[in-house]
């Protein structure tokens, strides 16, 4: 994992140093276990965000590039039928969309 993949100090919870959880083990004998699963079920959480992430990021891709064959086709499917010269505006308005819509994902992300 690198520096970039593990948040910030102050969105994990901490854990106590010994002394203090010495004296939370005094107070409360199932403090440590109980802090011990919160850190455990955030960190879970965090994973599954990222796997989220990567679904939608590998969505967006098949997307695109299903975007990308279909106008391929279509463009073989009008040279084919001797109508390229009205689908043009059609195929060059269909690929300035989904240029700009990948283009507008990716700045708001960034």
């Amino acid at each position: 994992m690198s520096d970039q993949d593990t948040p910030p100090a102050w969105m994990m919870p901490s854990f106590p140093e010994a002394d203090e959880a010495r004296k939370w083990q005094e107070i409360d004998p199932d403090h440590l276990a109980w802090r011990r699963d919160l850190v455990e079920r955030q960190l879970r959480r965090e994973r599954l965000d990222q796997w989220v992430g990567y679904g939608f990021r590998l969505l967006e891709h098949v997307i695109v590039v299903g975007f990308g064959v279909a106008f391929v086709w279509l463009g073989f499917y009008a040279v084919d039928h001797k109508v390229s010269a009205q689908i043009v505006p059609m195929i060059g308005g269909g690929v300035a969309g989904l240029a700009g819509a990948v283009l507008a994902v990716r700045n708001r992300r960034e």
